[in-house]
C-alpha cells in the first residue's frame, strides 16, 4: 500500500471511528418551521400561578418540562416575592421598570437594577425579587430546567 493510500485509509477510518452516530446529531426538539415575531401589544399574558400576581408571556419552549424556555415576566409595582428559590438556574434581563434582586446573604439588596441589567440566579439558592418602580417590571427570563418555586418553609 502506498503512503498516500495508507494516509487516506487511516484518515477515513479515524473519521468513521470517532464521528458520533447520525442519530446523536438529531436535535431533541425540531427547530421551528418558520420565523416568529410578536409585537409587544400582541403579547398574550397569563397568570403564572393562581396565588401570585405575576404575569408571564411565553416566547418559546415549555416551562413545565426540562429542556429550556424563554418568557417575559411582568411584576406589578410594589411586588415583593418573599424568600424563595428555583430548582434550576435562570438568566434574567430587565426590560422595563426598576428591579431589586436580593441574592443569598442579602447580596444586591440595595442595588436598583435598571433596564438592560442582567441577573444569573443559581438553582437552589434562596433569593428575593422586588419591583420598586411606579410601573410594572418586565423581565426576559431564560431557564434550562422546568419552572418551579421552592418556598423555605415548605418541603
Amino acid at each position: 500500500m502506498t503512503t498516500r493510500r495508507w494516509r487516506c485509509t487511516a484518515g477515513l477510518f479515524a473519521f468513521l471511528l470517532f464521528s458520533p452516530p447520525l442519530t446523536a446529531q438529531t436535535p431533541a426538539e425540531p427547530p421551528p418551521s418558520r420565523s416568529r415575531s410578536v409585537a409587544a401589544d400582541d403579547m398574550r399574558w397569563q397568570q403564572q400561578t393562581p396565588n401570585l400576581p405575576i404575569m408571564i408571556g411565553e416566547l418559546w419552549g415549555d416551562r413545565r418540562v426540562d429542556g429550556g424556555f424563554g418568557e417575559l415576566v411582568r411584576l406589578p409595582p410594589g411586588f415583593d416575592s418573599g424568600l424563595h428559590a428555583h430548582s434550576g438556574d435562570f438568566h434574567g434581563v430587565l426590560t422595563k421598570g426598576v428591579w431589586i434582586h436580593e441574592g443569598p446573604g442579602g447580596e444586591g439588596q440595595n442595588t436598583r437594577l435598571l433596564p438592560g441589567s442582567y441577573v444569573r440566579q443559581a438553582g437552589g439558592e434562596m433569593h428575593i425579587d422586588r419591583c420598586v418602580s411606579e410601573g410594572p417590571c418586565v423581565l426576559f427570563l431564560f431557564q434550562y430546567a422546568r419552572a418551579d418555586i421552592i418556598w423555605p418553609n415548605r418541603q
